[in-house]
């Protein structure tokens, strides 16, 4: 069924559905006559609301609606593919702010994703990019201001600059490089610090809350020696992964020093896991099923009790010479 399009002088077009399905009908952009065309091609940047910025030439560009944008190299081979928001490539190969505002950008490459922001500037200048997060073709993940993946699997990193990372699981890197001590991870409960990782230029401390303004009704200990006296130090072999060691059974050390001992003994919890595997076509079969809910000792919190110890030792040998 023909459709006509009439203006308000009584003139227009009529489309008529006899057309092909796969084809189209466009009206030149100088106007004139609408024609058909089996498979619309645009040449040159597109914008939709929106006049495109003067893009680099070896760019293709879709802008849309305020600052929003696709973009990506002309050539097949090794093409680049950009997200962006409030970005151009301009004219010199630089990135720039389409208006005064902050930017964003993801960024495709050689199957790797690459997220960069940027703080408000003004609009037409070039951009001076953060590094967010960087994912590569392997899955490997760096989160931060750097970019030394190396052979590590998930690197963190406060600022630019330092070398590469070993073929470690996960690296922590701060490159500040000041001689006072920083924080690398700092660990919070209900919006207060309650610990952290400090690094120095030579060491690493783990470190618990410890400040005396946290504190009330503070006295000595006293019955060290007697509740030392109760633990249970022994010698085991791990079941999975071997090794004999020296140490303590976490259900047994919960019975003098609970502080220093998490969960519950011969807990159990549910776990989701894999019943049949995801496929190019169906998602993954989840199932859930019951397992040891472990426990876990902080070996630390043994730290007061066996200084508290020494300490009433140390008087009873101070009071046998005194005799």
């Amino acid at each position: 069924m023909p459709i006509t399009i009439k203006n308000s002088a009584g003139g227009g077009v009529t489309l008529d559905s006899t057309t092909s399905s796969n084809e189209t009908l466009q009206l030149p952009s100088g106007g004139g006559t609408l024609v058909r065309t089996a498979s619309p091609v645009f040449t040159g940047n597109v914008g939709v609301g929106v006049t495109p910025e003067s893009w680099l030439s070896s760019q293709t560009a879709l802008q849309v609606g305020g600052t929003g944008s696709i973009s990506s190299t002309t050539a097949a081979a090794g093409s680049d593919t950009h997200y962006g928001q409030n970005v151009y490539l301009n004219t010199s190969s630089a990135w720039a702010y389409q208006v005064t505002d902050q930017a964003s950008l993801m960024s495709q490459n050689d199957g790797q994703f690459r997220f960069r922001v940027a703080p408000s500037g003004s609009a037409d200048a070039a951009i001076t990019w953060t590094d967010a997060v960087k994912i590569d073709n392997t899955g490997r993940t760096n989160l931060g201001t750097g970019n030394n993946l190396g052979a590590t699997t998930l690197c963190v990193e406060s600022d630019t600059g330092g070398s590469v990372r070993g073929p470690n699981p996960v690296a922590i890197s701060n490159t500040r490089g000041s001689a006072s001590t920083d924080y690398s991870i700092i660990f919070y409960r209900a919006n207060n610090i309650v610990g952290s990782v400090q690094t120095s230029l030579s060491a690493t401390s783990f470190v618990t809350s410890s400040d005396y303004r946290l504190k009330e009704n503070v006295t000595p200990m006293s019955g060290a020696t007697a509740q030392t006296k109760l633990l249970k130090p022994c010698n085991f072999d791990w079941k999975t992964v071997g090794g004999n060691v020296n140490g303590f059974i976490a259900h047994e050390l919960a019975e003098v020093v609970p502080e220093a001992v998490t969960g519950t003994k011969d807990a159990m919890k549910d776990e989701e896991y894999e019943v049949t595997p995801a496929t190019d076509t169906e998602d993954a079969v989840m199932g859930t099923r019951s397992v040891p809910d472990l426990q876990g000792i902080d070996q630390s919190k043994l730290v007061p009790l066996l200084t508290a110890t020494i300490q009433e030792l140390i008087a009873r040998i101070e009071a046998l010479e005194n005799v």
